[in-house]
């Protein structure tokens, strides 16, 4: 048991009985351990008496911690912490309200509404894509990661492209995923989308033939 000496703590929780009293709850503050006699005794006690009850130095509340219950409890906190803490990352780097939607459950009003609240300024108009040879390789690091939690599969990406924004890879993860494609000669997954911008470059020039 740990003794509660904080006149304050214990002053909230005389108020607390007190209140409990007010909702007819004396059978649970008997079963607490507290006697029929103290609880009418405390009933009639003002606000003044609880104070300077509250004051004495004799201990007279002691707590006893549910080691269980409060390990579940910090994991539980501990989780609610990273969430957060991913979806601040995840604002601040530029992720569309689409993908906050998709990955955290968050409406676009809140979306905004965090991005204000994080000064992050989305610029207006159509996106700009890296050059194809970033988005292959964009691909092939996406297509690497093993992790199967989304969130974590666009956090390790945007740790390898931390100068895209979170919508930008967004779009290349989604062009590629939607036109996936293997070529016969090369095992590393190609889309049609980067198989034509490079279509030139693959072409065979004939040499020409010696007269």
């Amino acid at each position: 048991m740990l003794p509660l000496h904080d006149a304050h703590v214990r002053l909230a929780l005389l108020n607390h009985i007190a209140v409990r009293l007010g909702g007819q709850d004396a059978q649970e503050l008997r079963a607490a351990g507290i006697e029929n006699e103290l609880l009418e005794h405390l009933q009639r006690l003002s606000a003044a008496d609880l104070h300077r009850l509250a004051a004495m130095r004799e201990p007279m509340f002691a707590v006893s911690v549910d080691a269980d219950r409060l390990k579940a409890g910090l994991r539980a906190l501990a989780v609610t912490n990273e969430a957060k803490a991913q979806e601040t990352y995840f604002i601040r780097h530029g992720a569309s309200w689409t993908m906050m939607k998709k990955l955290f459950k968050v409406r676009h009003k809140l979306t905004l509404q965090r991005r204000r609240e994080l000064g992050v300024h989305r610029l207006a108009g159509r996106l700009t894509l890296p050059e194809p040879a970033t988005r292959e390789r964009i691909w092939r690091i996406w297509a690497a990661i093993t992790d199967t939690s989304p969130r974590a599969r666009y956090y390790q990406l945007h740790q390898a492209f931390p100068d895209l924004s979170l919508e930008v890879l967004e779009i290349v993860v989604a062009e590629f995923e939607k036109d996936r494609y293997v070529a016969p000669a090369n095992p590393v997954p190609r889309s049609p989308a980067w198989q034509r911008e490079n279509e030139q470059h693959a072409k065979w020039h004939p040499q020409p033939s010696p007269i």
